[in-house]
C-alpha cells in the first residue's frame, strides 16, 4: 500500500461500485473539510487505477476544482488484486462502514465471483429476465431461490410469468412472486401447467394485484395476510373454466 496523488482523470470505476449518488456527493460538499477528506481506496490493475471505495468524495473534489479533470485525488494504492479481490474488498468495507442496499450487495458477491449469487443470476436469466432491469423484486426473488428446493420453485416461476406476461413490470412484482410462490408450494404437483398458461395470459397481472389488494383491506382476521390474499386470487383465476377446480388451502398452511 502506498499513498499517491492521481489526476482524476485517471481513475476508473468497475462494474461492482455504486452509481455516484448526487444527494451524498451534495451533503459531502455542503459540509466540506479538508482534513476529512481521507484517501480513498484504489487498485493499480491493467495499468488503471480502479476506484475501490471513496468515489463519492473523489467526485465532490473534482466539483470543488471546477470540473477540472486533472485534479489531483490522494489515492491509497493498492497493487497485485485481480477484478474479483477488489469486488470482494468493496462489499467487505462498504459493508462495515456504510450500509449497502441488496442490490448492491448482491452485485458485489456476483462480482466477486460467490458461487451462489452467480448461480442465482444466470437462473433469472435463464428464464429471460435481467437483474435490476426486467425483474422487478429481485430480493424477494433471492429469498425464494434459497429456501428449500428453491431453485426449481423460482425458475418455474419466472419462466410462467415470463409466458404470461413477458414485458409487463407488474408480472414480476413482489405480491406475485409471493402470491405464485405459495399457489406452487400447495399445488405444484397437481396443476396444469398449459391451463396454468393459457388461463393466466388473459388476466392482467395489475388487476390481479388490485383483485388481492381489495381483497386484503375487506379481511379483518390477522390470518390473512397479502401473500395469502394473491394466492387466493390466484387460484381463482386458475380455476376459470376448469371442471376440477383447486381448493385453496388454509391461510396458515
Amino acid at each position: 500500500m502506498a499513498e499517491r496523488a492521481i489526476p482524476f482523470n485517471q481513475l476508473a470505476k468497475a462494474d461492482y461500485n455504486r452509481k455516484i449518488d448526487r444527494k451524498r456527493v451534495n451533503d459531502i460538499k455542503a459540509d466540506y473539510h479538508e482534513d476529512m477528506m481521507q484517501a480513498i481506496i484504489v487498485s493499480f490493475r491493467d495499468g488503471k487505477y480502479w476506484i475501490v471505495d471513496g468515489q463519492h468524495r473523489a467526485q465532490v473534489l473534482y466539483e470543488l476544482n471546477n470540473c477540472n479533470p486533472n485534479t489531483l485525488i490522494m489515492c491509497d494504492v493498492r497493487v497485485g488484486m485481480t477484478y474479483e479481490e477488489e469486488a470482494d474488498l468493496f462489499y467487505r468495507y462498504n459493508t462495515s462502514t456504510r450500509p449497502l442496499t441488496f442490490e448492491q450487495k448482491l452485485n458485489g458477491l456476483i462480482e466477486s465471483n460467490d458461487d451462489n449469487a452467480v448461480d442465482f443470476r444466470n437462473t433469472v436469466e435463464s428464464c429471460g429476465y435481467v437483474l435490476g432491469k426486467s425483474l422487478k423484486a429481485v430480493s424477494l426473488a433471492w429469498k425464494v431461490y434459497n429456501r428449500a428446493n428453491g431453485k426449481d420453485t423460482l425458475t418455474e416461476i419466472l419462466s410462467l410469468t415470463n409466458t404470461c406476461w413477458s414485458g409487463s413490470k407488474s408480472g414480476t412484482d413482489s405480491r406475485v412472486i409471493d402470491g405464485m410462490s405459495m399457489f406452487l408450494k400447495n399445488h405444484g404437483d397437481t396443476y396444469q401447467r398449459d391451463h396454468f398458461i393459457k388461463v393466466m395470459s388473459d388476466v392482467d397481472p395489475e388487476e390481479l394485484i388490485k383483485e388481492a389488494t381489495t381483497f386484503y383491506k375487506a379481511m379483518d382476521s390477522k390470518s390473512f395476510t397479502k401473500k395469502y390474499c394473491m394466492y387466493t386470487c390466484i387460484v381463482k383465476s386458475y380455476n376459470y373454466s376448469l371442471k376440477n377446480k383447486l381448493t385453496p388451502m388454509g391461510p396458515k398452511v
